[in-house]
């Protein structure tokens, strides 16, 4: 009898719902800095993980995005390097988790009842699966490869493309 997995991999390997979206809910967190603001196409990303099922659904999440980085963003920019600072962050770290947990939970039963017929991968597990591993490359910046992308405010970057 032989429980070792038939193939090891880099880093854990998330195997229920709970942790795939956990693990893709800590990546999009890390990715927001008091100063550099999640670029639109990682917005627009996000929100495709929520599987809104229709383009007001879609506008209303990026708009809950918008407000879970805003929040994000007030507590990281008033948080000097002080204990109670530094706490602050790590709570309010937690808590955008979470929240963005729940957000990608919640898009596993909508995409599984939206049933999408020109989508290459009607699996929403597949999906964070694939959300973690193209992001997972490199550590050093959030996870994604590179550094997190600014539009500081520009119209474009609350745009729709």
């Amino acid at each position: 009898m032989n429980d070792t997995p038939s193939r090891q991999s880099a880093g854990p390997v998330e195997t229920t719902c709970e942790e795939l979206a956990q693990r893709a809910a800590e990546m999009a967190t890390g990715w927001v800095c008091a100063d550099n603001p999640l670029s639109q196409d990682r917005r627009w990303e996000l929100v495709g993980l929520q599987n809104p099922g229709s383009a007001q659904g879609e506008m209303h999440a990026f708009d809950r995005l918008g407000a879970w980085q805003r929040q994000l963003v007030r507590v990281l920019a008033s948080a000097d390097d002080s204990e109670e600072g530094r706490d602050r962050v790590r709570v309010a770290r937690s808590e955008a988790v979470a929240q963005m947990r729940d957000l990608l939970l919640c898009g596993i039963p909508s995409a599984e009842r939206l049933h999408r017929p020109w989508s290459t991968s009607t699996d929403p597990r597949a999906q964070l699966r694939s959300f973690i591993g193209r992001h997972r490359r490199d550590p050093e910046s959030g996870g994604a490869g590179s550094a997190p992308e600014s539009h500081h405010g520009t119209a474009a970057a609350e745009e729709r493309p």
